[in-house]
């Protein structure tokens, strides 16, 4: 048995057609963007930090020399990741760490003590960053880490003259979806996965 994948705009009317001939809705995602401008109140994004800060919890920039740490994060996450066809995380090796680092990306961290706990990979694209993906150890989720993580991508791209940031996800990962409506970002753009077995 086969089966054929269809990833569409919520708002393409090819939608109802693939409904009407057999196509089951799998999976539904979304993507969203946050625009600056002179008047943004930035209170937001340093009290998520100092709020983890607070907790024991240091963020700072990533170097390479943290590749084989965060690997240990992803492999311990990578099932928690959303498996969709529009939203995929392959399991991660050394060298797809290590390449995280490529010119263009900023990758940011979350330690207690020496451990690694979290971190986020962020990629200028054009006039834009992107956030790639944020991996929190589960034992320290639902303390804002991510949040602060993000707050702190977007403070130090701001400096470098970035005033745009985009980001997606599976609509399943309400806790990432929370956190970037926390953040300011607006949701303007949804897809929705069709699958049909042939």
């Amino acid at each position: 048995m086969t089966q054929s994948i269809e990833v569409l705009r919520d708002s393409d009317p090819r939608c109802a057609e693939l409904e009407a001939n057999g196509y089951t809705l799998v999976a539904e995602s979304w993507g969203a963007r946050l625009r600056f401008n002179e008047d943004v109140d930035f209170s937001i994004f340093r009290q998520a930090t100092s709020k983890v800060r607070e907790k024991g919890i240091h963020i700072q920039e990533l170097s390479s020399e943290f590749a084989d740490e965060l690997l240990i994060v992803e492999l311990a996450n990578n099932a928690d990741y959303p498996n969709t066809p529009a939203t995929f995380h392959a399991l991660p090796t050394i060298e797809s760490m290590r390449a995280l680092w490529r010119e263009g990306n900023r990758i940011f961290g979350a330690t207690d003590g020496d451990l690694l706990i979290g971190a986020i990979s962020t990629s200028r694209r054009e006039d834009f960053v992107e956030l790639d993906f944020a991996s929190i150890l589960r034992e320290y989720r639902g303390m804002g880490i991510g949040k602060a993580l993000a707050s702190v991508a977007i403070l130090t791209w701001i400096e470098t003259g970035i005033h745009i940031f985009a980001t997606g996800g599976a609509m399943t990962n309400e806790a990432s979806l929370g956190t970037v409506r926390s953040l300011g970002f607006s949701v303007e753009e949804k897809w929705r996965s069709y699958q049909i077995n042939s």
